[in-house]
């Protein structure tokens, strides 16, 4: 723990002198919440299921994005991004493990993309409940708790493990981060689906979104440790 500490604070630290991933990290939730906001506050007078169904889909698929796309930057820049600065080799020079290294780097990912989409999550209900004289429609019913709070984590490890996987591979951080961009898929398609067949969300179809997640992140996790190796890394760049 002692060690994971250290990589987790080291990636908080250069995080933060990053302005693309602060950017992201601030505008990203505003706007996120903004149109979530939006949706609801156009469904709550709205007569036609079926529109009304489409909009509210829509919102909370903005809260699932959310702990998808926020790790990518983070983690694209982890490996890839201290390789090219020349800061990574030093840091696998040291004790720490592979497992121990990954574990910091996942978590400085995953710690702060739950946070800012439970804060986002918060701060549209703080918004949206006065501005349309109450909780909205569909809103903190069990389906959306448990996306929210469930889904959300599982979301993030899935996205944290493709792009590090991608990244302990890739040569260049931007192509990283493009190619990782295809783990936010699991949060839009059951979405689309579900507002393509013009039904809500239901609590069974975030249970077994949660299940696959489960077993997908597991897999994605076990080969990201797996070529997340400090002999193969330096190798390969070098």
């Amino acid at each position: 723990m002692p060690r994971i500490k250290v990589v987790l604070m080291k990636e908080w630290r250069e995080s933060l002198r990053n302005k693309m991933i602060l950017f992201g990290a601030i505008f990203l939730p505003l706007f996120m919440v903004g149109a979530a906001t939006v949706m609801v506050y156009q469904g709550r007078g709205i007569d036609v299921p079926g529109v009304q169904i489409a909009l509210f889909n829509t919102a909370l698929m903005y809260f699932l994005i959310l702990p998808a796309i926020i790790p990518l930057a983070i983690a694209a820049y982890s490996i890839i991004g201290e390789k090219e600065q020349g800061s990574l080799e030093p840091l696998l020079a040291t004790p720490i493990s592979d497992l121990e290294l990954f574990l910091g780097k996942a978590l400085a990912s995953v710690i702060p993309a739950l946070v800012l989409t439970w804060l986002s999550f918060g701060l549209f209900l703080g918004i949206s409940i006065p501005l349309v004289g109450g909780v909205p429609p569909h809103v903190l019913t069990p389906p959306w708790i448990a996306a929210i709070f469930g889904l959300s984590p599982l979301l993030s490890l899935f996205s944290v493990g493709v792009t590090l996987l991608v990244s302990s591979r890739a040569t260049d951080a931007r192509a990283a981060y493009q190619i990782s961009s295809f783990a936010i898929i699991p949060a839009i398609v059951p979405l689309i689906i579900y507002t393509s067949k013009k039904t809500l969300v239901s609590l069974w179809l975030i249970g077994l979104e949660g299940l696959v997640l489960f077993i997908a992140s597991v897999i994605v996790l076990y080969f990201a440790i797996r070529v997340f190796r400090r002999e193969q890394i330096l190798t390969r760049w070098k």
